[in-house]
């Protein structure tokens, strides 16, 4: 059975996607799979190590808690989902995850950024759609 990964970061546009992506999903006999990523800790090397720990652990506990929001948006459509956190770039991390093969494609919403904004600050969703392998479907 093929996979939908559907990135999730607790925003209106990210639950927007996960709403989406329930009838995609039984469109297509899709399993879906929530999906948030844990961004790198960018601290320089003479933070102490409790700091950076600190910081991971309340990264952890966010990524439980948007991904129980996205479980409860699932839940009221009559669906299912797993869950699955990964840590990294999120573009890059999605896309990475989306190279297996049991992964159909990837829902993903998008905060709609203009032009100008996407250029000077980038846009996950927009990064998504130009590096990942399989299908991108965009909310808005």
């Amino acid at each position: 059975m093929k996979t939908i990964l559907v990135a999730v970061d607790g925003s209106a546009p990210s639950l927007r996607g996960v709403e989406q992506a329930v009838p995609l999903a039984k469109a297509l006999g899709a399993k879906l799979e929530l999906t948030y990523v844990v961004p790198p800790v960018m601290l320089p090397p003479a933070v102490y190590a409790e700091t950076i720990r600190a910081i991971e652990e309340a990264n952890q506990k966010l990524a439980g808690e948007v991904l129980g929001k996205a479980q409860a948006v699932v839940t009221a459509a009559g669906a299912t989902a797993d869950k699955l956190t990964l840590n990294g770039a999120p573009a890059e991390a999605l896309a990475d995850a989306a190279k297996a093969e049991r992964v159909w494609g990837v829902v993903i919403g998008a905060k709609g950024h203009n032009v100008l904004s996407r250029v000077l600050l980038g846009s996950v969703a927009d990064r998504l759609m130009h590096i990942c392998e399989k299908p991108v479907l965009i909310v808005r």
